[in-house]
């Protein structure tokens, strides 16, 4: 059981351009990687704790509303633990000050030039994530309040703040795009249009679920707040019950505590069947057709 589900609010960190400003610092002379990353271990801290700031403050404004503000949550008895006497913060002081994170992977290939599947970078990964565990756990103590570290599912984050990350620093291999070989071994740049999720491994690396599955659960023990691993079957499941339930069982056997599959999901708008299909509806021959590779959520 996590400790700290039940967000209130989170700060989302975007690591790469922190890892950019280290660099930033460290230039007009030759630094080597460990000199980086601890340039950047440092101004991480420091934005973890302008983070803890920004949280407190939202907190504050939340516990000072007053309840006929929100009266379906407070007069009506919907949030757990709430005194009228004391207040909104009779209920809130149990919720969760998220500090989240966005693109690890592609933070790590601006500091060592390897990500997570590697293991100079999943070791990086670690002291990373390690961070912001220990940070969190001193808040907590510090202010009786749930910290907790919240690896961020932000699709919409990470599109927005990998748009201004390019106009500012242009294209850096591993983080804007990144080099596939086709069937004849020749390479092919692949640019990207956003930042990976949190600690996810990149989509465009190849792997089985079981792999994906690996590299993840060893980081995913540094979040209290919040976290979910998925993998992508290029199927549907319906005739192989069997496979799905070992990869599920393989992801809870890993200690994964938010797990999901996505698989092709496909419908037809005019006789409302559901399947994978191509472009025509095999039921009534339709060609308006729903294709659904992907389900996120919170």
């Amino acid at each position: 059981m996590k400790d700290g589900r039940g967000n209130l609010a989170p700060v989302t960190i975007i690591m790469p351009t922190l890892a950019m400003e280290a660099k930033e610092m460290l230039e007009g002379k030759e630094f080597t990687k460990e000199e980086l990353v601890n340039k950047f271990m440092k101004v991480l801290d420091k934005k973890i704790h302008e983070a803890k700031d920004m949280l407190l403050e939202r907190f504050e404004r939340m516990c000072n509303q007053s309840p006929k503000a929100a009266s379906f949550m407070w007069l009506n008895g919907t949030m757990f633990g709430y005194n009228e006497k004391e207040g909104p913060i009779s209920a809130l002081r149990h919720g969760t000050l998220a500090i989240g994170e966005l693109a690890l992977a592609e933070t790590l290939n601006i500091l060592v030039g390897k990500d997570q599947t590697t293991e100079e970078g999943m070791a990086l990964a670690k002291e990373i994530e390690g961070l912001f565990k220990k940070r969190c756990a001193e808040f907590k103590k510090q202010y009786s309040l749930n910290f907790g570290v919240y690896y961020t599912p932000a699709e919409n984050l990470c599109y927005t703040s990998f748009k201004k990350f390019k106009d500012k620093y242009g294209d850096i291999e591993g983080v804007t795009y990144y080099i596939k070989k086709d069937e004849n071994g020749n390479e092919i740049r692949k640019d990207k249009e956003y930042f990976t999720n949190s600690i996810h491994v990149p989509v465009y690396k190849e792997m089985s679920p079981f792999d994906k599955i690996d590299i993840e659960s060893q980081l995913t023990s540094f979040s209290n707040a919040g976290c979910i691993t998925y993998v992508e079957l290029p199927s549907g499941t319906k005739n192989n019950i069997e496979g799905l339930e070992t990869i599920v069982n393989y992801a809870m056997d890993k200690d994964i505590p938010y797990f999901a599959i996505n698989v092709p999901i496909d419908e037809c708008h005019d006789c409302g069947y559901t399947d994978e299909m191509g472009d025509t509806c095999p039921e009534c021959g339709s060609h308006n057709v729903q294709h659904l590779r992907r389900v996120t959520g919170r």
